[in-house]
């Protein structure tokens, strides 16, 4: 630890991912101090100039290359926000040079990226946490139920988890989407492929909470909301059918449908089917709902570089207004336990309950899912650890 008793984080990512967010949760937190931006020396123009935007913002310099951030002594932990493709060569780098690291999710392209990073967390044993809604107070009420035994054995889980932006309506519709059986390209400036952007939240939800690994996986794809996902050839919906150990089957529907389809930022919920009862957990089931003489929410205008509404500093740029029809009733904020949890870890010496191993079977589990969706066929992940 620093000589003030600070753990020192570096950032790598700029404007236009998460790391908006993710640089002042870490500031939030008074254990942490920000050091420095970072990034490759050969990282693609665009990024390292969003990552030196930020820097600024933040009022931090910005290191034009990345083994010379990891060598400071003063740095303990990487907030890592690069692109999901270059997440595995630079997870592995940062574990390889004893940091801590926060994984944005997913928290690399494929199987065989985040094996590197497992591979090279297990020599250093450094602590690693990917992002996830764990750490939300409904998703500790549901492990709390469902660990109660209210509901006697658990037989099936379902999970949804939906993002309510974007602007609907201009998908072509009745086309069946061609599946790919994996990705070579996740980062687009219009689009996401959501069946993983949204959907790692579904399966790790599904993971945390029976601490069951899967064993079948069929998965399907489609498009049904938006142009700019059949212009990136990414689908912005998708499904899937999960046989986990000991007989439990567990399904999500995970993907984005458009601001309008959800009175505040989508739908998170979780059906439990036991043995002897059902239990349904729904995330703004604890709200006020708002009826005022005000005009009501209407979509913002696309911003050129950011139509999808994924970005903090894109909707700020075009005065986007906050739906307000409904107001979660919570006694904490959610994001900063997901922060302040990871920092526990690091000061307690123990793993996080979404580590990188843990993590790494969501990132499986999906790319099991686009090789299902692709082939129209159950796809088996015992002995496939590797497989893309």
């Amino acid at each position: 630890m620093a000589t003030n008793g600070k753990y020192g984080v570096l950032l790598l990512g700029g404007h236009r991912t998460h790391q908006e967010n993710y640089s002042v949760l870490f500031a939030n937190d008074s254990r942490c101090q920000l050091i420095a931006f970072a990034d490759e020396h050969d990282a693609p123009v665009e990024r390292i100039e969003l990552a030196q935007s930020l820097a600024r913002e933040r009022q931090l310099p910005f290191i034009p290359n990345l083994d010379e951030a990891l060598a400071r002594e003063d740095v303990h932990i990487v907030s890592l926000c690069t692109e999901v493709e270059r997440r595995g060569r630079v997870g592995t780098k940062c574990a390889e040079a004893g940091k801590h690291i926060y994984l944005d999710k997913p928290m690399a392209l494929n199987a065989k990226d985040v094996q590197q990073i497992v591979d090279a967390v297990a020599k250093t044993g450094v602590r690693t946490q990917m992002f996830s809604n764990i750490h939300s107070s409904w998703a500790r009420t549901v492990k709390q139920a469902l660990d109660s035994g209210h509901i006697g054995e658990l037989q099936a889980i379902h999970c949804d988890v939906m993002f309510a932006k974007g602007h609907p309506g201009s998908a072509l519709v009745g086309q069946k989407r061609t599946q790919y059986p994996s990705l070579e390209r996740y980062s687009f400036v219009e689009a996401k492929p959501e069946m993983f952007d949204i959907g790692v939240y579904a399966v790790s939800m599904v993971n945390w909470l029976t601490g069951k690994r899967v064993e079948q996986v069929f998965c399907g794809t489609g498009n049904y909301f938006f142009k700019e996902h059949d212009g990136c050839d990414i689908e912005d919906f998708g499904a899937m059918v999960l046989s986990l150990e000991g007989g439990i089957t567990g399904t999500i529907a995970a993907g984005r449908y458009g601001w309008q389809s959800h009175p505040q930022g989508g739908i998170r919920k979780v059906h439990l089917v036991g043995s002897d009862s059902t239990l349904t957990f729904d995330a703004s089931s604890n709200r006020l709902e708002v009826f005022a003489a005000e005009p009501a929410f209407e979509p913002p205008t696309p911003h050129p570089l950011d139509p999808m509404g994924m970005w903090s500093s894109t909707q700020s740029e075009i005065g986007m207004r906050p739906k307000q029809q409904w107001v979660d009733v919570v006694s904490e904020n959610d994001g900063q336990r997901e922060f302040s949890a990871f920092v526990d870890c690091i000061e307690n010496g123990v793993e996080s309950e979404m580590n990188a191993e843990f993590a790494a079977h969501s990132v499986e589990i999906i790319c099991a899912g686009y090789r299902s969706a692709a082939s129209d066929k159950e796809i088996s992940l015992t002995g496939h650890r590797h497989e893309q």
